[in-house]
């Protein structure tokens, strides 16, 4: 199991700042992170997450730049794509395709494709080893997700975490730190899910501080965060030194 997936937005504090934080965070043992496209209309972004994507506009960090920024690292933990359709429409799939194929991007988040809106272009990138990962709400029954995990399939246990996992949505609205998220909740439907698939399941949206991070992982899944850590360097604190007390 993985012990944390961090997410950071691509841009902040700038482009250039990309490669040496990735491999930072590969150096601390990260396996496997989130990299955000900045949106101008992100609809499941908090304040936090909503102010990097628009600083990361302002520098230029558009999709394209970002994944030749991307391209030819070889020092960074798999990528796993946190982005929103239409910037992925516009490039193509054909286009994305070759140029994911530079990067060390393994799947793709889009946090506004559901998993039936379009199946062509979501086959032909799964098909072409950049599946979509799995997003699972609050407001999901136990038979939906079962549906929507075989339509976006575990690759299997060969294939990386970055592949793999399904992301359980801690709570509803948007991401953030503003508030303790209530976890018993969130045990339970991680238990639910655990008894209809192996596949390594995530969870995020309110989770920072380490006791939060340890729950999530004595319930068998790996904590994502995120606000807390693009705040926290868009103040200026190095990733290290945030994240090693919440790998523990």
């Amino acid at each position: 199991m993985n012990k944390l997936l961090p997410f950071i937005m691509a841009g902040d504090p700038s482009l250039e700042s990309l490669p040496p934080l990735l491999a930072e965070a590969k150096a601390l043992g990260i396996e496997a992170m989130e990299i955000g496209l900045p949106h101008s209309d992100p609809i499941a972004d908090g304040p936090v997450l909503q102010a990097a994507a628009h600083r990361g506009i302002q520098r230029g960090a558009t999709p394209m730049r970002v994944l030749e920024t991307l391209a030819g690292l070889v020092e960074s933990p798999d990528l796993i794509l946190f982005t929103y359709l239409n910037p992925l429409l516009q490039i193509g799939a054909d286009r994305l395709v070759e140029l994911l194929w530079r990067t060390p991007v393994k799947a793709l988040l889009v946090v506004d494709l559901p998993d039936s809106e379009e199946p062509e272009f979501e086959a032909h990138l799964r098909s072409a080893g950049f599946p979509m990962i799995p997003l699972l709400s609050p407001t999901t029954d136990p038979g939906r997700a079962r549906g929507l995990l075989a339509r976006r399939p575990d690759p299997g246990p060969d294939h990386p975490f970055a592949q793999r996992f399904a992301y359980v949505v801690a709570r509803l609205g948007v991401t953030g730190t503003g508030g303790a998220t209530d976890l018993a909740p969130v045990r339970e439907r991680v238990t639910a899910l655990q008894s209809i698939t192996d596949r390594p399941l995530a969870v995020g949206f309110g989770l920072s501080d380490p006791v939060a991070l340890a729950e999530v992982r004595a319930m068998g899944a790996t904590p994502v965060i995120g606000s807390a850590l693009v705040l926290a360097l868009s103040q200026g604190e190095g990733l290290g030194a945030f994240l090693h007390s919440r790998m523990e």
